[in-house]
């Protein structure tokens, strides 16, 4: 090579190494300027810029906070690292009358130093390694220019605490820690493996593994349905990283774009009703809305966390996303977790299983959730119905359960939560509404539950009801506050239908119900082991079905109408309900619309009448939608164990199938299979046939 080639050579790479680092200093003056950005999208006004000034004291501490405290759940230090923040957000803000004030700045440094010579820790070692230099980074980048090298080196070594390891939720929050500190020293190399790392967790996971399942539902401590909590917390901090990383080189890829906007909005959104977040869906963060007269991270909280990552998601997603959940009913195959919408009500319904946890409880929290998991149903019209009457509440009486009322006090969860023992635990959405149904089996009793949703009702069946337990067992229809008078329908001494809050409660079996109503007195202590035992009271409703002691066989079936008068409750039980077809140990049918709509759980191969002489006999365990067509049926059907291949069938007639690979006629028997859907990814979805007469 002679010299010409060899020197341009030099200085093609030289032009490189020079151009990559242009590029590199652009984004990084580029990545301040999106975190800035990011955090000035929240306004701090000037009266509370003012009441945090006036609380602060000489050494730059704040006189309300118990800086001694090291308990593991609601550590109040870290609001020091929080406030200053806020401090920040106003200093930077060019509409604030504290903008770039001298005095401001001094409070902002003098309460990085106070943090930085005390390092001030809780006996949860989230705190120290997440929650602490979660805290401090964003003070230092927004207000990087007034902070003395020696403040921000000792802020800093605070934030070295932070490595990238772990999983899932806590792997994004270790890593941010690790990009923030690295943005403000500058260090390409762990910025790009923490952005990286960052960028790998938004990916779809096996079906049961943490992390955003294929129906977009969320896990986190294993199989375990965690949209309020970690999910929400996964949602605020990847949003977060797709603003701060837009336009960069680090952006996240438009398939990851795509995957967050689905779980935004197929998954989060939905669980939002009426200013709240759904309190099924919160994990063990079962929280109330203010502690010491602050705000925390109660159900409303939630919800405005929520909205505000959908405002900051719509900033620089390019699709024109849904203002709000649509009316339907939709199931969380990988959650064992449905819900119901419509224009008058919502209505979520929390099951469990051999292949999803029920609940759990840890740092205190969650102490009294024992039978979260265990078929909670609740109907919200105006979104309090439930509102923080947990210190309240009979924890062995959650709505929609059937448990054993036994003497001792409720067992406290552990981390690893609980298991339901049975595979069979599903939904079945429709044009006209869904089935949930599982089978329950734990603490020696068992229970098959079935809840169909058809436009303003839920009906409830359950059957082959038993334990070997001398506790008398009960199914609770609702628990919720008492709203106005109750009034209760009674036939030859028994209770036809109860009405309270607009809604009718219709027993529509043999079963006795019971209504309770009066003072409940608790506290949030028995809930949360950090919140005080002072007694609270509140008037409650108690509705429920008495299966008497140790009852085998036992069953109930009701309907909730909703969004009704006492009147027109009367004219829709006259006139509107559907039709029980069967309702025994093995199967659950409903008719709908003069049997236009019919509407199974199959616990057991069985057999239900679906016409005039005609049967359907089931030979698998299953969910079905049966539409009447005008020469046939269209039949949908689900596998809610998710361990099948295929369901089989026969029915009276002489059908052509549609959609069967296997079909044939004995007789005037119709025999066909439904294949069911063999990817992992979508066990537990419906599949469907058609069948026209021939």
């Amino acid at each position: 090579m002679d010299n010409s080639s060899c020197m341009k050579k030099w200085i093609l790479i030289i032009t490189m190494v020079i151009c990559h680092q242009t590029i590199f200093s652009n984004d990084l003056d580029k990545l301040k300027q999106n975190v800035r950005d990011f955090y000035l999208l929240e306004k701090v006004s000037n009266a509370e810029v003012a009441h945090l000034l006036e609380g602060m004291k000489g050494d730059y501490s704040f006189g309300d906070i118990d800086y001694d405290m090291h308990r593991r759940s609601n550590w109040k230090p870290r609001e020091h690292l929080k406030r200053l923040i806020k401090l920040a957000i106003a200093y930077e803000d060019v509409n604030s009358d504290y903008y770039q004030q001298d005095h401001l700045a001094e409070a902002i440094v003098g309460g990085l130093n106070y943090w930085s010579y005390h390092d001030f820790y809780s006996d949860n070692w989230w705190h120290q390694e997440i929650g602490v230099p979660q805290s401090i980074g964003p003070t230092l980048i927004i207000c990087e220019k007034i902070i003395p090298d020696s403040t921000m080196v000792r802020s800093l070594k605070v934030m070295d605490k932070s490595k990238i390891k772990m999983t899932g939720q806590n792997k994004i929050w270790l890593s941010g820690n690790v990009f923030m500190r690295e943005l403000v020293r500058g260090n390409r190399d762990l910025m790009t493996a923490a952005a990286d790392t960052i960028k790998s967790v938004v990916v779809p996971s096996k079906p049961y593994e943490e992390g955003i399942q294929p129906d977009y539902s969320f896990h986190q401590h294993g199989p375990q349905p965690q949209l309020g909590n970690y999910g929400l917390h996964f949602a605020e901090d990847i949003v977060k990283w797709m603003f701060i990383f837009d336009k960069t080189g680090i952006a996240f890829s438009s398939e990851k774009v795509d995957l967050m906007r689905n779980f935004m909005f197929q998954a989060q959104q939905k669980v939002n009703y009426k200013g709240k977040y759904e309190l099924l869906a919160t994990g063990r963060q079962l929280f109330p809305e203010r502690v010491n007269g602050e705000k925390y991270r109660g159900p409303m909280s939630k919800y405005e966390l929520y909205k505000n990552l959908e405002r900051i998601f719509n900033l620089f997603d390019s699709h024109e996303n849904p203002t709000g959940p649509p009316k339907e009913y939709v199931h969380f195959r990988n959650s064992d977790y449905s819900l119901y919408r419509t224009d008058g009500f919502f209505s979520p319904v929390r099951m469990s299983s051999q292949r999803v946890i029920g609940a759990e409880a840890g740092n205190g929290e969650n102490l009294m959730g024992y039978h979260l998991g265990d078929g909670t149903n609740l109907i919200y019209r105006k979104g309090d119905e439930y509102h923080e009457i947990y210190p309240v509440w009979n924890w062995r009486k959650l709505p929609g359960t059937t448990t054993v009322q036994d003497t001792v006090p409720l067992p406290v969860l552990t981390w690893s939560g609980y298991r339901n023992g049975s595979h069979f635990t599903g939904g079945l959405q429709s044009d006209w509404g869904g089935i949930s149904a599982f089978e329950y089996r734990r603490d020696s009793l068992k229970a098959n539950k079935s809840y169909f949703f058809k436009d303003n009702t839920v009906y409830a069946l359950g059957s082959a009801i038993g334990t070997d337990r001398d506790f008398e067992v009960v199914t609770t229809i609702n628990q919720c506050y008492k709203k106005g008078p109750v009034i209760i329908n009674k036939k030859k001494g028994k209770i036809t239908s109860v009405w309270h809050d607009s809604i009718a409660y219709v027993n529509l079996g043999k079963q006795q119900l019971k209504v309770r109503q009066g003072i409940q007195t608790g506290n949030w202590k028995k809930i949360l082991t950090w919140q005080t035992d002072t007694l609270i009271s509140k008037e409650v409703f108690d509705l429920e079905v008495d299966h008497g002691i140790r009852p085998k066989n036992a069953k109930y079936a009701y309907v909730s109408i909703v969004g009704v008068s006492e009147k027109e409750a009367e004219k829709a039980i006259k006139k509107e309900l559907g039709r029980i077809l069967v309702h025994s140990g093995a199967v659950h049918a409903l008719s709908f619309n003069q049997g236009k709509n019919i509407a199974i759980s199959a616990f057991e191969p069985s057999e239900v009448p679906i016409g005039h002489k005609q049967q359907l006999k089931i030979n698998s365990p299953c969910l079905l939608n049966l539409y009447k067509l005008e020469k046939g049926w269209k039949i949908e059907a689900v596998d809610p164990t998710q361990m099948l291949e295929k369901l089989s069938f026969g029915i009276s007639g002489k059908y052509k199938v549609q959609g069967s690979q296997v079909s044939k006629i004995d007789g005037n028997v119709t025999y066909f299979e439904i294949s069911l859907p063999s990817e992992n990814d979508n066990k537990g979805m419906k599949a469907s046939v058609i069948l026209m007469l021939e």
